[in-house]
């Protein structure tokens, strides 16, 4: 019996991140023009470079989503003092991916469906706990989930099990239980699927062309056919 359905938060819950990324790398950067005298495009550039130096040394564990380090090494860079404004140009960065952020359709209603069923809904997202559940506040969605996860309380990144142990743990289910909804492919379904969750349902948003990827999973283009792939999984379960 189905009693609990994990949902990724960024690409999954809203879109598009990297959309919005790019355009929180344009605020800062203008920032930076106009306050600092820096050029805008190579402050832009080198918060970049430093956010993909730290992703790598950091190996894509939770710290290394946070902005505040590659904006202290682009301030250093052009001479500046980080400690009086890495955390401003940090808080702008999420403050401006966190002001475009646009609801997947479908979604709050889906959530409350789920809960009237008595099935829990749980976020099981990468990244740090404050601004994921910032994201999820201005998404209006912090009343309709029962259990929040980050990456940073598991101590690693998905597709590692220990988010998803997490995840079952504070749902109170197996993992047999669980269906885990997510956009990676690698990171949610195929992370689900060696932590013993059998449901996965990939939401291929993008409509891209199929990635070669042998782990067994749903597919969906929008919330709407993750309810639809959800309602089948949860028939085959004689709910």
């Amino acid at each position: 019996m189905i009693k609990a359905v994990l949902f990724d938060l960024d690409d999954t819950l809203y879109t598009s991140f990297d959309a919005l990324n790019e355009r929180s790398y344009d605020a800062v950067a203008d920032w930076a023009g106009q306050n600092l005298g820096i050029p805008a495009a190579a402050f832009r550039e080198q918060a970049v470079a430093w956010r993909k130096h730290y992703h790598t040394a950091l190996h894509a564990e939770p710290e290394s989503h946070d902005r505040i380090l590659p904006m202290q090494s682009a301030l250093e860079y052009f001479g500046v003092n980080p400690i009086l404004y890495a955390q401003q140009l940090h808080n702008l960065y999420w403050d401006t991916l966190i002001a475009g952020m646009e609801l997947r359709p479908g979604t709050p209603e889906l959530l409350d469906e789920l809960r009237g069923m008595g099935i829990q809904t749980c976020v099981c997202t990468n990244m740090m706990i404050d601004r994921q559940m910032e994201k999820i506040r201005k998404l209006g969605l912090a009343e309709r989930f029962d259990a929040f996860v980050a990456s940073e309380e598991a101590g690693r990144d998905k597709p590692s099990p220990r988010i998803f142990e997490l995840c079952l743990k504070k749902c109170g289910c197996a993992p047999s239980e669980a269906i885990m909804v997510g956009d990676n492919q690698e990171h949610d379904i195929g992370g689900a699927f060696a932590s013993g969750i059998r449901y996965g349902i990939w939401i291929n948003w993008t409509g891209e062309p199929h990635a070669r990827y042998d782990c067994p999973h749903y597919e969906a283009a929008d919330m709407y056919g993750v309810r639809k792939c959800i309602f089948e999984i949860l028939k085959k379960e004689g709910f």
